[in-house]
């Protein structure tokens, strides 16, 4: 044998014993109930601020919107109906579509409005 197999073969051994080392300690489970103190949950939880509940406030902003939605919905349906778009396929199907829409959000309204008295 010359002198870099000798040198390759002891590499190789240092390599195996390191992994073997390796694999030992990630296999071993570590031994913690001597660090934590039992205590440790409790004086944790007393150091944490009580906190005060918060006033939550609603807005307005959402029923607004949906209320130009409706008037913007009702424009686009006086338009269309007035330039005669229904009469093709595809006219009809963004009538209807806005339609359903117009009455979704106007059902929608009405149905907030009831559970809000």
């Amino acid at each position: 044998m010359s002198g870099d197999e000798m040198k390759l073969e002891a590499f190789a051994q240092e390599a195996r014993e390191l992994d073997e080392r390796i694999l030992r300690e990630l296999e071993r489970s570590p031994e913690i109930s001597a660090t934590i103190p039992q205590d440790f949950a409790a004086r944790v939880a007393a150091k944490v601020p009580v906190r005060q509940p918060v006033a939550v406030r609603t807005s307005h902003y959402g029923r607004l919107l949906m209320a130009a939605s409706l008037v913007v919905l009702f424009v686009a349906l006086v338009v269309l109906a007035a330039r005669g778009f229904g009469g093709s396929p595809l006219g009809q199907a963004i009538e209807w579509t806005l339609c359903i829409q117009f009455l979704a959000i106007a059902v929608w309204m009405g149905t907030q409005s009831r559970q809000s008295n």
